[in-house]
């Protein structure tokens, strides 16, 4: 889900060091990475009808990596130029972060182990979790869920929309007893025959190029689905970017108050419909180890690009990072996961509209002093136009 949703970010950091050439695609992968720990925690906890239970190891193993992640990154870009081997210190890194996950239940019973019997809350957690869930199991159809609204809400993460539909691959969070109804019937409602007609050709282009596999005839081809969706993600985040650079450039904009804006939430569409999903399904720690490994991916994968065009394309020469902003954008990741952290260890390890509205309102308040920063306004950062 991380690798998948996180496309648009790795397309953006690959535009921003090979054709931009400006700090448009790191700005985007740290502003999407506050909003994404933020902004995609608050829709999960405001848009979700279940209060789904949060396990202390998941959360934790997935901060840690991510503040380790953004250490690395604040130490790469500190003198504003990347080389060669700092790529690969990046990727290296992300690889010990997948080797551990190879292990991950192994590790966790030894920590579990280990705390236990210092940490009685801990210990008690684990137990009664143990006792409502079953341990290979994802779901359990008979447990109840504390409902906040009715099952018959409007929208796009509606439990029973076509969207609900890109979720049945994980893990077998929904069973589908025949193929979906075409993408080609007109719906019923006027708003929704608007906008169905005029996304038609998008739908058409979408329809022979990517199979569905979420019919029996597709079934075995997800793979190719797979790839597709990221590479269709990937084009329209081209045309996001342009559009984007062109808009800031006109407007004399800095490219990292895009990125930290208009670009981190664009991008971060894909992350926040799954997680909100999966949420809504009440597997709350699917969505936060989304939420938080997203982050890890786009900010350990930053050292493709690096690597690439330092080793291969313009050997002579580091890439150059421009922004003086970019640090203190970075530290401010930083106070965010802890924040997020703290916020679900006091609210009991409950994904629910509580801590979705304080995530809400940390969210715009640290994306307001980036901004800020970034303009100029406070602080002593010379402001540079998009693509300047």
């Amino acid at each position: 889900m991380a690798a998948g949703s996180s496309a648009p970010e790795l397309v953006t950091a690959f535009l921003g060091v090979f054709i931009t050439k400006g700090d448009i695609g790191i700005s985007t992968i740290l502003g999407s990475a506050i909003y994404n720990l933020l902004g995609i925690c608050a829709a999960c906890g405001l848009l979700s009808n279940v209060v789904s239970t949060l396990s202390c190891w998941p959360l934790f193993r997935d901060c840690a990596a991510y503040a380790i992640s953004v250490a690395a990154v604040l130490g790469i870009i500190f003198d504003n130029q990347v080389h060669w081997y700092e790529g690969i210190l990046l990727l290296l890194i992300y690889g010990l972060y997948v080797l551990v996950l190879c292990f991950d239940i192994k590790i966790n019973q030894y920590i579990i182990k280990k705390c236990s019997p210092c940490c009685t809350r801990l210990a008690k957690a684990m137990e009664e979790r143990s006792e409502q869930e079953p341990l290979m199991g994802w779901e359990d159809e008979g447990r109840p869920f504390i409902r906040r609204q009715s099952r018959t809400d409007s929208g796009i993460f509606h439990e029973d929309s076509g969207y609900s539909q890109l979720s049945i691959s994980l893990h077998g969070l929904n069973q589908v007893s025949e193929d979906p109804p075409s993408v080609f019937k007109m719906p019923e409602a006027d708003f929704k025959r608007i906008f169905w007609v005029l996304s038609l050709p998008i739908i058409t282009l979408l329809f022979l190029t990517t199979p569905d596999c979420r019919r029996k005839f597709w079934k075995k081809y997800f793979a190719i689905t797979f790839l597709m969706s990221a590479l269709w993600i990937s084009a329209f985040t081209y045309i996001l970017v342009w559009m984007v650079t062109i808009t800031g450039e006109t407007l004399e904009i800095p490219d990292t108050v895009m990125g930290l804006t208009l670009l981190a939430a664009g991008t971060s569409i894909p992350d926040t419909i799954t997680s909100v999903l999966v949420a809504r399904k009440g597997k709350g720690d699917m969505a936060m180890s989304n939420i938080v490994g997203s982050n890890v991916f786009d900010m350990l994968c930053l050292g493709v690009p690096w690597f690439i065009k330092t080793a291969f394309i313009n050997t002579s020469a580091p890439v150059e990072v421009n922004s003086r902003g970019l640090p203190y954008i970075t530290i401010s990741l930083n106070i965010s996961i802890i924040f997020l952290f703290l916020a679900v260890h006091f609210n009991g390890w409950k994904l629910d509209r509580k801590l979705g509205v304080v995530c809400l309102i940390l969210y715009f308040g640290l994306a307001t002093l980036s901004v800020l920063y970034e303009l100029g306004i406070i602080g002593n950062n010379k402001i540079t136009g998009c693509g300047g």
